[in-house]
């Protein structure tokens, strides 16, 4: 009696805070990324009435007699299990997969989540919008490659700002040049293309194919490009030699090659223009009555400038954008963060948490690597609470108040009896 009220307060103090972890999962149950807690008790120190005393001789030996002191909270711990995904749609919505944490950044320290709920800010930079945490990752270069070795920076999107061109390199032809054409006088054959400068400037070419007399099966072909500045110039030149059965041998490609001093007629220089021309799917067949010929570009690898007008993020976390020349192109990799134990992580609000030593430090690199979950886009990661457990935890936990709330009035009755003993 002389300790069971105080043994009793621990137990509501205990399972107090029990409550409080049971009422702050159910609140959370909602909230995109939260990840629950439990809360575990231990025994405090034990008052020994009476020690244990080891056998000798014909006296078997007693085990010690021990009352406790209460109860008190042991830890509470975090539920890093995976939540259920729900697909949004919005294209800077992020989710993991497996293990690992954003990694965002107000310029001077790191919070780490699970909350992908991103959106882009006046600057194009991918931000979390409740704090204005900078999402964290490796940009491209502008060849849309990633050095996963670099530092980790802001993500930056910018939408409408960012264009590119890429000039052409290779151009296939495809068709059909009359094996019933005449070598005397020449049968002549011209096709206009356009191919594109290292500024995106589309520059005119004209092919020109001519049956030649020998070998029979042989037409030669030249490539003019007219310069305001030199007039009509040959820029690329050979012949196609067709076997028997009319087609080309497989590889058959010429080179086309226009000097950048060609191409300053606005002022501005771009570099040497160089082209592989693929002619291999162009064959040489008789077309009957119909004595045309029918050479076509099937496609050439150039674009014209082109503004950044969407992006999505794709597998291993990487943002592509959407230029309106029809580019696609790398800009960057969300960078996650793993940590030893993940356990030590205490939280900061905001759905954040920091790294602690307990923790260890973050290990950052991209998704799926070194243990790092993958990253989903247009997908957002729900609470990991289980309703069902939390409602049987706060029954358990309201049982565990009322007994202990029920030995406080036990020892107070108690209590009670042994002061009317003096009446």
């Amino acid at each position: 009696m002389g300790t069971a009220l105080f043994t009793g307060v621990t137990g509501l103090q205990a399972h107090q805070r029990k409550l409080d972890v049971v009422a702050s999962n159910i609140a959370n149950v909602n909230t995109i990324g939260y990840r629950s807690s439990r809360a575990l008790f231990q025994d405090l120190f034990s008052q020994t009435l009476k020690g244990g005393s080891a056998p000798v001789g014909q006296f078997g030996g007693t085990n010690p007699m021990q009352i406790g002191l209460g109860v008190q909270i042991a830890s509470i711990d975090v539920d890093f299990g995976q939540g259920s995904l729900l697909t949004t749609g919005v294209a800077s919505d992020l989710a993991i997969q497996g293990n690992g944490f954003f990694v965002l950044s107000d310029g001077q320290k790191r919070a780490f989540s699970r909350d992908g709920s991103f959106t882009l800010n006046a600057n194009g930079l991918l931000i979390e919008p409740g704090t204005g945490l900078r999402v964290q990752g490796f940009l491209a270069d502008d060849q849309g490659t990633i050095d996963t070795n670099g530092v980790v920076q802001d993500i930056a999107v910018p939408l409408g700002g960012t264009g590119i061109v890429r000039e052409t390199t290779l151009a296939t032809f495809i068709g059909n040049l009359n094996a019933d054409a005449t070598s005397t006088p020449p049968t002549v054959v011209q096709r206009t293309v356009q191919f594109y400068d290292s500024l995106g400037t589309a520059r005119s070419v004209t092919l020109q194919f001519t049956k030649e007399a020998t070998p029979a099966n042989r037409w030669s072909w030249e490539a003019i490009y007219d310069s305001s500045t030199a007039g009509s110039t040959v820029v690329g030149s050979g012949n196609l030699d067709f076997l028997a059965d009319g087609t080309l041998p497989a590889g058959t490609v010429g080179d086309i090659s226009i000097a950048g001093t060609l191409m300053n007629d606005t002022g501005s220089q771009p570099a040497d223009l160089n082209v592989s021309a693929d002619f291999s799917a162009i064959t040489q067949l008789s077309t009957g009555s119909d004595q045309t010929s029918d050479i076509t570009l099937r496609n050439q690898d150039g674009f014209p400038r082109g503004v950044l007008e969407s992006f999505n993020i794709g597998s291993g976390g990487k943002i592509n954008g959407v230029f309106s020349n029809g580019l696609t192109r790398v800009i960057a990799q969300v960078a996650l963060a793993n940590f030893a134990n993940v356990g030590g992580l205490t939280r900061d609000g905001d759905n954040t948490f920091l790294e602690t030593p307990a923790s260890g430090t973050a290990q950052i690199g991209t998704p799926e690597s070194g243990g790092r979950g993958s990253v989903t886009g247009g997908v957002l990661e729900n609470s990991n609470v289980d309703l069902g457990r939390e409602f049987s935890n706060l029954i358990i936990t309201q049982r565990g108040y009322q007994a202990n709330a029920r030995t406080i009035t036990a020892a107070d009755t108690i209590l009670q009896e042994t002061v009317n003993l003096v009446r």
